[in-house]
């Protein structure tokens, strides 16, 4: 039996020992069933209900509306470029903003296998979002963390933290997320997430004798209903190709058997939307990538698997040209010779695959890394559009200023010390 994340090892038990049978093409098989889903979907938006929760880009919605029940989804892009920010926007800070604004048509509970960061380190980031969120201040979670010595963070901005303003979400946050950093192999995820579709469901299965088991009694699934339709269960791994493996697996064995557990139970069988962060490989950013000018992330360059893109309802890749010296991009000015442009600022958010509409379509976001938000840009002959390089030329200044302040302080002590 797995008890769950051992460093000391990276076998598990037979995944025998872990057997749900049945189809994972059970539910809406028939034309009948089909139409009164249909039905019930339109039912649900009238009588105030959602159907999705939205993203908050607006020109993405034409092809994505948003966060849908029985969805997996794909988050890909090179290192270091804010994918997992991306993710934890889009599924998490955007997710719990809108059920905390609407309790009265969704609630939402996210299961966060945390695999590459801490738990900390990602409340952290929500406590920087939120500051900007709700008073607009801008401060970064090392900040936050007091991590000059000669610049601690402000008491006051702490203070805030037990505000009601700020309390309230903060508590939303702790009753909806629920971090896992034990259970990270692929049996284990499905365990812990199955576990809580049963408690938020009615789940009915029957025994039946197994054939290819020595006859041994195995559990059948028949159905799953979900108490309350308008609840959302999301799964995030970050990031998949750190999925413990089961015994006998490589690296792509278990992202493999993670990719099938989320198709065919975590969102067929149960509904949940499972996002699943992943590297491109390390080749796509490689000099032959750069001469060839193949550096946007593809399905194609998918690192540890390429099955998952097969496998997955929607594939967003995220971009940053900056990281390439590009001087411009899709129109935009990424940096000019006098180091104007919106620089590391700039990201492009690319649909690779999308099951249910369009795909190849590109967005360009602001990113503001230290906050974790993100700004659907203007098109690049807007007037608007000069705010967001004035935007880079002030985070910047502000950033140096800061950096200014500490050598002064740094030099002062120094200069004490010699005295």
């Amino acid at each position: 039996m797995i008890e769950g994340h051992n460093s000391s090892t990276v076998e598990y038990q037979s995944l025998e020992d872990y057997e749900i049978t049945g189809s994972y093409l059970e539910g809406l098989s028939k034309i009948d069933d089909v139409l009164n889903n249909l039905e019930e979907r339109r039912e649900n938006v009238v009588k105030g209900g959602v159907n999705c929760i939205p993203f908050p880009f607006e020109r993405v919605r034409s092809e994505i509306p948003g966060v849908e029940q029985g969805q997996y989804v794909v988050v890909t892009a090179s290192q270091k470029t804010g994918k997992t920010q991306l993710t934890d926007y889009l599924y998490v800070f955007n997710v719990l903003d809108y059920a905390f604004q609407h309790e009265d048509r969704c609630s939402v509970h996210i299961i966060y296998f945390a695999l590459e960061e801490s738990v900390q380190r990602i409340i952290e980031r929500y406590m920087s979002h939120l500051l900007y969120k709700l008073d607009g201040i801008h401060i970064a979670p090392a900040d936050l963390r007091s991590t000059s010595t000669d610049c601690p963070v402000d008491k006051q901005i702490l203070r805030l933290f037990s505000t009601k303003k700020y309390k309230e979400r903060l508590d939303f946050f702790e009753r909806c997320v629920e971090f896992n950093t034990e259970d990270t192999n692929p049996t284990g995820i499905l365990r812990v997430c199955e576990a809580y579709a049963k408690k938020v469901g009615k789940y009915k299965s029957h025994k039946q004798k197994s054939a290819g088991l020595n006859g041994r009694e195995i559990e059948v699934f028949d159905s799953y209903t979900q108490n309350d339709p308008n609840h959302y269960k999301i799964v995030i791994i970050d990031h998949i190709g750190l999925v413990d493996k089961e015994q006998g697996f490589k690296t792509k064995d278990a992202v493999d058997k993670m990719s099938e557990y989320f198709v065919k139970y975590l969102r067929n069988r149960y509904k949940f939307t499972c996002v699943a962060i992943q590297q491109q490989a390390s080749e796509s950013e490689g000099l032959e990538a750069v001469k060839a000018k193949k550096m946007v992330p593809t399905a194609a360059t998918l690192g540890d698997s390429k099955y998952t893109a097969r496998d997955a309802d929607l594939v967003m890749g995220l971009f940053d040209p900056s990281k390439f010296g590009m001087r411009d991009y899709r129109g935009y000015l990424i940096m000019d010779e006098t180091g104007n442009g919106l620089r590391t600022n700039a990201r492009f958010l690319n649909v690779i695959a999308n099951r249910n509409g369009e795909m190849g379509g590109i967005c360009p976001l602001f990113f503001d890394g230290a906050v974790c938000d993100f700004e659907e840009l203007p098109k690049p002959g807007e007037p608007n559009i000069q705010t967001y390089y004035d935007k880079t030329k002030d985070l910047r200044a502000a950033k140096q200023k800061r950096q200014t302040i500490v050598s002064k302080i740094l030099s002062f002590f120094t200069l004490i010390k010699i005295i």
